[in-house]
């Protein structure tokens, strides 16, 4: 197995059979060739990895690459337990709902994990078109073939080896950091470094303030489990060294879930061991997420033999179908002669017992029971137009909640006034800012299902953390 990472600065390939590690090596890269995670000059990479390949001599085509996390999107949504095969609607579903960009825009890939017997939780990831187009041009000119693609923080979960923890990758040009827990990555952070941040100490502060942030908006809606100065932190990178003496966390060294001599940097390579660690048992690491983020149309295609048996399973069945269709058409030929003979059979029974009195009573009773649907008809008609109304408020109310809010309950009323039905829909939620709340109005307002949209309430739990009241006919 061999393993890509591709850096703005550099290029890291590792070599692994079994569980041993038997080539790491890296090559710097001019500034320019990538930048924040982008290939910019996909022949000229693709030249520097072919050239690094050869000169280890690894003839091995099949490769396991990250993606930067820099432009991705990563969201975890509770949904209630489904049969698999509405999994995949709902995904596209929450994907539309939680992503903030176009779908068309995005490669996506998901998994769902189950949480409970009636919950589970789908991990969705959303990667730019250009990033992922770019990587596998770089690939294809390599001449390497694709084996899995995994974004580089969701590889970097995998050093952990507790199931609640920080990992934190602080590389020269950006940094990652993932919050996991219960296996689970809930948050991913990958960001360049500014052009303020130019010494190492800049970076280190920059890396230290957005950790603090990143954990401040995960315990704001997580008060039952937050990340306290006793969660395990695992760091890595080239400035990961300096960084882990400055964060007030449980620092603990990558564990060894490698074979490899003790002359591998462990933490250079963090990534590639994660990437290594993709396709190995899924109790090797601690987390629950593996997913395969390549796109659709880049999987490889079936061996031709499976298209060969296909087809002739085909023209079996095709031909037991038409001896089944030939024998089936004399039968109903059969059936239909018997059909006749039974037909005029009863015609003959009927005249004698009389049965136009039977047919009376039978119309009788026909005409009662539509007199009695033509009763109830404009109650369920009613009845059905409030259900279609109630349907459109509640999908309207759901789909317009920007990805960083979250309602905590819903309530609906009907009523008459004057002879005029007033349907009224009361939402509560907690959103980061006012802002949020006051563009989630404005959205509701535009959509042009609501004749009047009201804040009733809306209050400053605790920072990042507002709670709010709409009331919407």
């Amino acid at each position: 197995m061999v393993t890509l990472d591709i850096e703005d600065t550099s290029i890291k390939i590792m070599a692994v059979r079994g569980r041993r590690v038997e080539t790491a090596v890296s090559l710097p890269l001019e500034p320019g060739l990538v930048h924040d995670g982008v290939v910019t000059d996909t022949a000229t990479v693709s030249r520097r990895i072919a050239e690094l390949m050869s000169a280890q001599g690894i003839n091995e085509k099949k490769v396991v690459v990250s993606i930067s996390g820099i432009h991705s999107i990563y969201r975890t949504v509770n949904i209630p337990k489904l049969p698999k095969n509405l999994l995949d609607e709902a995904a596209r579903r929450e994907a539309e709902r939680v992503m903030p960009v176009p779908l068309n825009e995005l490669y996506t890939s998901w998994q769902a994990i189950s949480m409970s017997d009636i919950e589970t939780t789908l991990c969705i990831v959303g990667l730019p078109l250009n990033t992922v187009d770019a990587m596998l041009d770089t690939l294809r000119q390599a001449g390497l073939q694709l084996e899995a693609m995994d974004v580089r923080p969701l590889a970097l979960a995998r050093v952990a080896d507790e199931r609640d923890a920080i990992i934190i990758n602080a590389q020269q040009t950006g940094f990652d950091i993932v919050v996991m827990v219960d296996g689970i990555p809930e948050l991913l952070r990958s960001l360049p470094f500014p052009a303020s941040a130019a010494s190492v100490p800049d970076k280190i502060s920059e890396v230290k303030e957005e950790l603090e942030r990143t954990v401040a908006f995960h315990n704001s809606s997580h008060k039952e489990n937050p990340i306290t100065n006793y969660t395990a932190a695992f760091v890595s990178g080239e400035l990961g060294e300096m960084l882990a003496g400055t964060i007030e966390y449980r620092v603990k060294p990558l564990p060894q879930l490698l074979s490899y001599t003790d002359s591998l940097n462990t933490s250079e390579y963090a990534t590639n061991i994660g990437l290594a660690l993709k396709l190995m048992r899924a109790d090797i690491n601690q987390t629950q997420v593996n997913i395969n983020v390549t796109p659709e149309a880049y999987l490889p295609k079936p061996f031709p033999i499976i298209q060969i048996v296909s087809w002739a399973f085909i023209l079996v069945a095709i031909a037991v179908i038409l001896l089944l269709a030939i024998s089936t058409l004399q039968a109903v030929r059969q059936t239909q002669l018997l059909q006749a003979k039974v037909n005029s059979a009863q015609t003959q029974i009927q005249l004698r017992q009389g049965t136009e009195e039977t047919i009376k009573q039978l119309q009788a009773k026909v005409d009662e029971a539509e007199n009695t649907r033509d009763y109830f008809k404009p109650s369920l008609d009613s009845a059905e137009a409030q259900r279609a109304k109630v349907n459109g408020d509640l999908s309207k109310a759901t789909s317009l909640l920007p990805g960083i809010a979250e309602l905590n309950s819903i309530s609906y009323s009907h009523s008459l006034t004057k002879g005029v039905a007033i349907h009224s829909l009361t939402i509560t939620g907690i959103a980061p800012d006012e802002t949020t709340i006051v563009n989630y109005v404005r959205y509701l307002r535009n959509s042009g299902q609501f004749s009047e949209v009201l804040i009733s309430d809306m209050s400053e739990l605790q920072f990042n953390e507002w709670k709010f009241t709409l009331a919407m006919k």
